[in-house]
C-alpha cells in the first residue's frame, strides 16, 4: 500500500519477473497477482493510491500476513505515508515494513534516514530496476519468516 504513483504495481512487476510497462496505468482499487515465496504460495494485493480507494485498505488489511508500505523517498511524501500509518495502523494487525523506493533518482533520501522519520524497519529500492528482483524477493522472504 502507499499513495499514488509511488511505484507499488512497478513492485510487483519487478518480483513477478516482467518488465515494467512503458505506459503509467494507476491501479484501479486492487490487482491480486500470485506468488511463491519461501515455497509457499501467497497473494499480493496491490492497493490503487488514489485517495478515492483508502475506505477500502482497512478492509483488506485485517488478516493480511506482511503489509508492505511503498513511499517514493521524498520527504514530502514519507511524511504523508506517515499519515497513513497513523490512519491505518489500527487495522494492520500484521507485521509493517516500508520499501523506500525510486532510491535511483537525484535527491532521494536513503532507505535508514526514510526508516527513521517512518519508524517501521525500511529498505531501499528501484523498482525499475530488473537486477534487483532477487533483492525484493528476499525482503518479502525474510520479513515473511522472521518473527
Amino acid at each position: 500500500m502507499g499513495l499514488s504513483s509511488v511505484g507499488k504495481s512497478s513492485l510487483v512487476s519487478l518480483l513477478q519477473g516482467r518488465e515494467r510497462p512503458k505506459e503509467r496505468n494507476p491501479t484501479v482499487g486492487l490487482d491480486i497477482e500470485n506468488s511463491v515465496l519461501n515455497g509457499k504460495k501467497v497473494n499480493i494485493w496491490d492497493f490503487g493510491g488514489q485517495e478515492r480507494y483508502h475506505f477500502m485498505w482497512q478492509d483488506f488489511l485485517r488478516g493480511a500476513g506482511l503489509t508492505v508500505l511503498v513511499c517514493d523517498s521524498t520527504e514530502d511524501n514519507i511524511e504523508k505515508t506517515k499519515d497513513i500509518i497513523k490512519k491505518f495502523s489500527r487495522y494492520m494487525d500484521t507485521k509493517i515494513i516500508a520499501i523506500a523506493n525510486k532510491q535511483d533518482l537525484p535527491g532521494a533520501l536513503k532507505a535508514k534516514k526514510v526508516q527513521k522519520k517512518l519508524g517501521i524497519p525500511t529498505y531501499g529500492m528501484s523498482a525499475i530496476r530488473l537486477d534487483l528482483r532477487d533483492r525484493m524477493r528476499e525482503i518479502l522472504e525474510y520479513e515473511i519468516e522472521k518473527d
